[in-house]
């Protein structure tokens, strides 16, 4: 049996020299089955056989159905691929009770979704809104000193996940001079830029001390409903927060109301718990609150970026070695 990978036509046309050198040298040989998802492909059965590997790569997303109907027929599958670092497997029931090896692209979309947060942190801290606000009129009314807003630097920022975000986010708010304190499983080793570090078990304990809380730790079932409605009150009122990580780590509607409440300050949100937010949810209107539409990792980089992490899984797993990233 041939070892087929699958890869989108859009990938292939942009990664054909980068393609062909992970596919050559010592080691399994492979061939590659290209899909045309933008055209409604249909791979045949047979062909599919021959798939042990694929790549959900980027182009992909806004085709999944295409795509994973694919994958579900290749009864072969060893190993997939995906481009983001946010994947819980059982948002892919076509996977599941399926002996396949997944793997990810962490760090892939780190660096615009740091500067994302740390865009907001400017934004939400410094009067940008007032300034934009008073533009729009064409008037000038400077900010008196006694109603100066505080310091950004010296302000205590909370983040929940210190993977390659969480990580990079924490040494971009040292930069501005923030007391940074870190939350994860493993309290071993401290990162760059954290000041303190604790485990997961301390949040409660954390967050009365919190005036900006990061959320970039995974999706899973131990942080779905993380912060929830009495979590949001325990921050100290003023306090912003960030989601970069999935919304049903937040309690949505209670974070909407304690935003129009003014228990909290403000807010960037990057992610929701339905997607695309609906029209009719209050957040769209609240002038304390950025939105974007899931697209802090937007960067003409991205592809090059998780392309490579893939492209370094293939060589390995070409040897016969250990791969990288496993998720599942």
């Amino acid at each position: 049996m041939n070892s087929g990978i699958l890869l989108s036509k859009k990938f292939v046309e942009r990664f054909d020299a980068e393609l062909y050198q992970a596919e050559s040298g010592p080691g399994l040989k492979t061939t590659r089955i290209i899909i045309d998802v933008d055209n409604d492909q249909i791979i045949p059965d047979d062909v599919l056989n021959d798939v042990k590997v694929a790549f959900f790569s980027n182009d992909v997303r806004y085709r999944r159905d295409i795509f994973l109907e694919t994958l579900n027929r290749a009864k072969n599958l060893q190993w997939l691929h995906f481009f983001a670092v946010g994947i819980n497997p059982k948002n892919f029931p076509q996977l599941l009770g399926r002996d396949i090896s997944i793997t990810n692209s962490p760090g892939a979309n780190a660096e615009p979704i740091a500067l994302n947060v740390l865009a907001a942190i400017l934004w939400l801290g410094r009067p940008f809104q007032y300034w934009r606000e008073l533009q729009a009129q064409h008037v000038w009314d400077p900010i008196h000193y006694d109603d100066a807003p505080p310091d950004i630097a010296g302000q205590t920022l909370l983040i929940i996940g210190l993977g390659e975000i969480g990580s990079r986010v924490a040494r971009y708010a040292k930069s501005v001079g923030m007391r940074v304190i870190g939350v994860r499983r493993n309290v071993n080793d401290i990162p760059e830029g954290v000041d303190e570090l604790y485990h997961n078990s301390d949040l409660d304990n954390l967050l009365p001390s919190a005036e900006w809380l990061i959320l970039a730790c995974p999706l899973n079932d131990e942080t779905e409903g993380l912060i929830s409605s009495e979590r949001l009150s325990k921050l100290p009122k003023g306090s912003r927060i960030i989601n970069v990580s999935r919304g049903p780590v937040v309690d949505e509607e209670s974070l909407t109301q304690k935003l129009i409440s003014g228990h909290l300050g403000g807010a960037y949100l990057d992610v929701f718990k339905e997607e695309p937010l609906p029209s009719t949810s209050l957040l769209w209107e609240l002038p304390n609150v950025i939105i974007s539409p899931h697209n802090s990792a937007i960067s003409d980089k991205y592809h090059e970026r998780s392309a490579e992490r893939f492209f370094e899984n293939l060589l390995r797993w070409r040897k016969g070695e250990s791969l990288n990233w496993i998720v599942q």
